[in-house]
């Protein structure tokens, strides 16, 4: 950086840190790509054969199970459309919103699951379900976006992801040439010359753009419709150099700037979503695929088990052997010598599971599994299998109750299951997909940035949250919902028909101002009230008690009523200071309050109004007589409890 004074006038020259070297592509990642995959014809050859990691949903139903079920609950109850993070409703642009609800609920529509549907309407929950299933199947998942005359989306298909590969050159050879030049190219433009996907069926090959290329360079005018009338869509340059990308669906080819330049016609653009995974740079692995030696030797045992129970009998080890397969010699020699020490023909199983792993580069292994110690101790094949499907369960993250396996749940404990699987496995799929369709439908194909999606958690039990969530929707349409149905979506009982509000008939934006936060009660309904008052202390015993504790943390509340809050984490007590018109706060001391209050008071929008519901009546409280001071500070322990939220 260097200044020179002219004129009483100080210019500021600012050198990048290489100098006259140009730092343009700094945001880029500049590491080498993966180099050992190559590029075949038809495109990359992905990590595994997805044709074969396809089979296995036809192949082994608790797997079926378990990506039906994972794929479902992530998308295939519904969605809403919402404002855009900490965005209110009444500040998201309504003109936006009706571009949104155009897109996935206007009567134009179109949602495809297979490549001709014309009788057979299907529905966006369809589509994405098929789409999520191939996701946790495959390791990869593709959305084609469907789009009218003039370039604007109108709809998604379900592409079966199985089908489709990547186009990326790795050397001179396999290469496309420039689009214009013909001459092989690398680099930007070698990425260029190939960019895109290709999708081979019955030997034959279509080719798709990448996601947004179509919209490169172009900004999106929003005119708003008439009465019943979709807003209308503009695409016009945004002034950048960059411009749009078109693929030749025929032929491959690659243009910019326009789709005139093609042979025959512009591609459809696909949304490619992979499953990261450090073993592959361009697709994705599905998270299963670690359990494949369990499938493998489950659908074994299962085959093996409908021949071998005729008898019966229950053998003592079953022999797998993987990435392999035994000669009738080497059976035959295994089974002679188990029979030596066993002296019983039917006690040892061979189960094979080599044609399910042809992709695994590893050694053939034999391994001894032992299914029983003795006559009354043998694990029958049904144990066997139960083993296995909870290991399938585990690796796709699902609670054995889900696929059937209820050997190890009951009520209080499934309940707990479905609580974590919806919070800690489906909620953050959720979010990650509804981000990327946000970025490429709403944001760069249809202009939008107030709106984005929001999908339905079932099993998460959030009272609170899901009235907050309800709140958002009824304020969305500005109260537009009836009284009974609002109450429904915040998870209450709905009103009595002789009720003098109204029920089915009354809005919601007919009876108060929809979203506003509640006023907290007076100081006086805030006090606890003398029925649960168990004694009185006095403040200078309690000053001198709580100097001597570490383990405490305090709040000023922004609130009309209460001022102060302490609580003490090794005796749970609450502290709360209330606000006098006149003279000091007063202080009471509830009793037995678990860890879990003290977050959710802190945490609560209105911390007054939080007190008053689920605190003031609800727990035993000490009055502090002759306080005329400020609580201590503290700070919350470096070990808290387990159950205090962080």
């Amino acid at each position: 950086m260097s200044d020179a004074v002219t004129d009483n006038k100080v210019a500021v020259n600012v050198e990048g840190v290489g100098k006259a070297a140009s730092t343009a592509k700094a945001a880029n990642s500049t590491q080498l790509t993966d180099r050992r995959v190559k590029s075949l014809g038809a495109g990359i050859n992905p990590p595994y054969n997805p044709y074969r990691l396809a089979s296995f949903l036809e192949l082994n139903e608790t797997l079926a199970t378990g990506i039906r079920k994972k794929s479902r609950y992530e998308v295939g109850y519904g969605f809403d459309i919402v404002p855009w993070a900490d965005l209110d409703a009444d500040e998201a642009d309504d003109i936006e919103r009706e571009v949104v609800r155009w897109f996935w609920h206007g009567p134009d529509s179109k949602w495809q699951t297979k490549a001709r549907q014309t009788a057979e309407p299907a529905t966006p929950e369809e589509v994405k379900e098929l789409t999520r299933q191939d996701y946790h199947l495959i390791g990869w998942c593709c959305l084609e976006i469907l789009t009218d005359l003039e370039g604007r989306p109108i709809g998604l298909a379900y592409v079966p992801a199985r089908t489709v590969r990547v186009r990326k050159p790795q050397s001179q050879f396999d290469q496309t040439r420039h689009p214009e030049e013909g001459r092989f190219v690398d680099g930007d433009l070698g990425d260029l010359a190939s960019r895109g996907y290709v999708q081979v069926r019955n030997g034959e090959r279509r080719y798709f753009g990448e996601a947004g290329d179509r919209y490169r360079g172009l900004e999106v005018d929003i005119t708003a419709g008439g009465d019943g009338e979709p807003p209308t869509i503009r695409y016009q340059s945004d002034g950048s150099e960059e411009e749009p990308v078109f693929v030749d669906r025929e032929t491959g080819d690659v243009v910019q700037g326009s789709a005139e330049g093609l042979e025959t016609a512009p591609a459809n653009e696909l949304i490619f979503i992979t499953n990261p995974s450090p073993l592959t740079d361009d697709y994705g692995v599905p998270d299963w695929i670690s359990a494949t030696r369990t499938i493998a030797a489950d659908e074994a045992a299962k085959d093996y088990n409908a021949d071998f129970f005729d008898n019966d009998t229950i053998p003592r080890f079953a022999i797998k052997v993987k990435s392999g397969e035994l000669t009738e010699e080497s059976k035959r020699d295994l089974r002679q010598m188990l029979n030596g020490l066993r002296e019983e023909s039917h006690r040892t199983v061979i189960l094979e599971v080599d044609k399910f792993e042809s992709r695994l580069d590893q050694d053939v292994e034999i391994e001894l599994e032992p299914l029983g110690q003795g006559i009354s101790e043998e694990m029958s094949f049904e144990a066997f299998r139960e083993k296995n499907e909870s290991e399938i369960a585990k690796v796709l993250e699902i609670p054995p109750i889900k696929i059937g396996n209820t050997g190890t749940s009951n009520r209080s404990n499934s309940e707990q299951q479905d609580k974590d699987f919806a919070l800690e496995v489906v909620q953050p799929e959720q979010h990650k997909f509804a981000q990327r369709l946000y970025a490429i439908i709403h944001q760069q194909a249809l202009g939008v940035t107030d709106w984005t999606l929001e999908y339905e958690l079932r099993g998460a039990d959030q009272p609170k949250q899901d009235a907050e969530v309800a709140r958002r929707k009824i304020q969305a349409v500005n109260g537009a919902v009836p009284i009974n149905r609002a109450l429904e979506m915040a998870g209450m009982e709905p009103l009595p028909d002789d009720h003098p509000i109204g029920g089915e008939a009354t809005l919601v934006a007919n009876v108060g101002d929809v979203g506003q936060e509640p006023a907290e009660p007076s100081v006086e309904e805030q006090l606890p009230p003398e029925r649960n008052k168990i004694g009185e202390r006095d403040w200078a015993d309690v000053e001198a008690e709580l100097a001597e504790k570490d383990e405490i943390d305090t709040e000023q509340f922004n609130s009309s009523n209460l001022d102060e809050g302490l609580y003490d984490y090794e005796d749970e007590e609450l502290y709360l200071s209330f606000l006098r018109d006149e003279g000091e706060s007063s202080l009471y001391t509830y009793v037995d309050i678990p860890p879990t209050e003290w977050s959710a008071l802190t945490s609560a929008s209105s911390a007054g109004s939080y007190h008053h519901s689920n605190i003031r009546l609800s727990y035993a409280y000490l009055e502090i007589t002759n306080f005329h001071s400020r609580l201590p500070e503290g700070e919350m322990p470096d070990d808290p409890p387990d159950d205090v939220p962080m």
